[in-house]
């Protein structure tokens, strides 16, 4: 009886993770001002932070299009809250065994010269380390940008 009373909690758990619903008002936070928690499941790229933010030599309306198309080109990723034509989202992406939600704010302003300001945070909630995926996917969204940053 007790086997089958521990097969059932974790079963609940696996399905919670999958399951358990996003609050946007809790996970739609603005990269430049927002402030890390203690747990190592997250990167931040904004000045000061893991890495700074980064300028691009294009408007922000354009920056947020094609940083939008890249993110939901992405496996698993949809929009939690917030539009590209706003230049301040939200996405998650779910890992593929076990549907873990990450979260990623995106945020573009303005700068001077018709450049674009990005900045992004992107951490997991569930479990304490994140085995660097959050790092990799900045990187990577950032890579697949291209060569336009300053």
């Amino acid at each position: 009886m007790l086997t089958w009373i521990i097969l059932a909690l974790i079963v609940a758990m696996v399905l919670w993770v999958r399951v358990a619903p996003s609050d946007a008002t809790q996970w739609h936070v603005d990269p430049e001002t927002v402030e890390k928690g203690a747990r190592p499941n997250q990167y931040l790229m904004r000045d000061g932070q893991d890495t700074d933010s980064m300028i691009f030599d294009m408007e922000p309306a354009d920056l947020a299009a094609k940083f939008d198309q890249i993110a939901l080109a992405q496996p698993k990723v949809s929009v939690l809250a917030g539009r590209a034509e706003d230049g301040h989202v939200t996405y998650v992406q779910r890992t593929n065994l076990m549907a873990y939600p990450d979260y990623i704010s995106v945020k573009i302003t303005a700068e001077n010269g018709g450049k674009s300001r990005l900045s992004i945070y992107s951490r997991s909630r569930f479990g304490r380390s994140d085995l660097g995926v959050n790092k990799a996917r900045v990187k990577a969204w950032i890579a697949a940008l291209g060569p336009a940053a300053l």
